[in-house]
């Protein structure tokens, strides 16, 4: 006759341990049960090697099925929050990159709107315009298309001139001889194309130069910045 409380207490542990196994953070108790009715199984097993056997095994049979059933999941939850940590690093490192960085004569689609950077002359200016020191002022030439379904307030202003990094919040006077655009509003469909003083500078002593023009227009985003690379 089998010896049944060994069998009893297995099936109790590992049917709870079971139960148990599929909810995070709680299945390491779960685990805990299972091992403990694994052990009862075997005891029982020993204890019952002459006799009957049938809840030992049972028991047994419940508590592996319980350890597997802990360990897949405490698998899948891991590689779930492990992709779900490195989505948000992913983002993260996204949102903080540098806007990409557009060579001239390339067009960028933001918006509805086409910008062309078409080419960027450096200029020492004449009479009292003319630059010391070494300075020479930046003069971009630019085209604007509206592709979109409604006007486009366009503002010199809102290009900047970034030099290694930084970008010098002044006001440079077009040199003689440079006529450049004021603001304005593009109609759908229309095309603008203009020279932009973007500020003066010693040429030699830059690394890298780059205009940044920044949206003040786009419903999405105040404050959306690309960049497109001078030389």
């Amino acid at each position: 006759m089998e010896r049944k409380v060994l069998g009893i207490l297995s099936i109790v542990f590992g049917g709870l341990g079971l139960l148990l196994s599929w909810v995070p953070i709680i299945n390491n108790f779960a685990f805990v049960l299972g091992i403990l009715a694994l052990i009862l199984g075997i005891i029982a097993l020993i204890v019952n090697r002459k006799n009957k056997k049938i809840l030992a095994i049972i028991g047994t049979a419940i508590s592996v099925v319980t350890i597997a059933i802990v360990l897949f999941t405490q698998a899948s939850y891991s590689h779930a929050i492990n992709k779900v940590s490195e989505d948000i690093k992913t983002t993260s490192n996204s949102s903080k990159k540098d806007p990409k960085v557009y060579a001239i004569n390339e067009t960028v689609k933001h918006n509805g709107i086409n910008y062309k950077v078409n080419s960027v002359d450096f200029k020492e200016g004449t009479g009292f315009s003319k630059t010391e020191n070494g300075e020479k002022y930046v003069v971009a030439n630019i085209t604007m298309t509206n592709n979109g379904k409604s006007d486009f307030d366009y503002n010199p202003v809102d290009f900047k001139l970034s030099i290694d990094g930084n970008e010098p919040n002044e006001i440079t006077v077009a040199p003689d001889g440079v006529d450049t655009f004021n603001s304005g509003t593009l109609k759908p469909g229309a095309t603008v194309t203009g020279n932009l003083v973007l500020g003066k500078l010693n040429v030699d002593n830059v690394k890298e130069l780059l205009m940044v023009h920044h949206d003040n227009n786009s419903i999405k985003s105040a404050d959306y910045t690309f960049s497109v690379k001078l030389k």
